[in-house]
């Protein structure tokens, strides 16, 4: 398990460990969605260029909000999706983390999104870009990547 400040600075723990985090019950999501190799993000409206992700609605899976999100932030169509880790923020906020295989891209549906961002290479540090969400100026994003890279999925 990891540990440390996000960019707010809140505690954050992330593990990999499905027994860990198949103990507990999270209310959000993040996907890292994978589409010809490359890592497809949502530039939101006023954040900024961020991995797609959002709540779990009452009476949804941690699974189905994952599909869902990946679909309305990027247009995505999943072909697979694994749920690879999780997070929390400030003991309160708790992130299931999935990877996901794309099968094709649609235009975005959410009302918070203004496109779909794909880049030539993925960047791997994103701390202190401006043109970056706050929310990935943590280590989740590079620890995750990182793990996310060696996953079937992203080739």
């Amino acid at each position: 398990m990891y540990a440390f400040s996000d960019d707010f600075g809140l505690p954050v723990t992330l593990t990999f460990d499905p027994k860990e985090y198949s103990l507990q019950e999270a209310r959000h999501v993040l996907i890292f969605a994978f589409w010809q190799g490359k890592l497809l993000f949502t530039r939101h409206r006023q954040r900024g260029i961020e991995l797609p992700g959002g709540k779990i609605e009452p009476d949804e899976s941690s699974l189905a909000a994952a599909v869902r999100e990946a679909y309305e932030e990027t247009g995505a169509i999943l072909d697979a999706i694994e749920r690879i880790g999780q997070y929390t923020v400030n003991e309160e906020l708790r992130k299931d983390i999935y990877i996901a295989r794309v099968l094709r891209c649609d235009a975005p549906t959410g009302t918070d999104v203004a496109e779909t961002v794909i880049f030539e290479e993925i960047p791997v540090s994103v701390k202190g870009n401006p043109l970056f969400s706050r929310i990935l100026q943590d280590d989740v994003y590079p620890l995750a990547l990182d793990r996310a890279l060696r996953h079937p999925f992203a080739t």
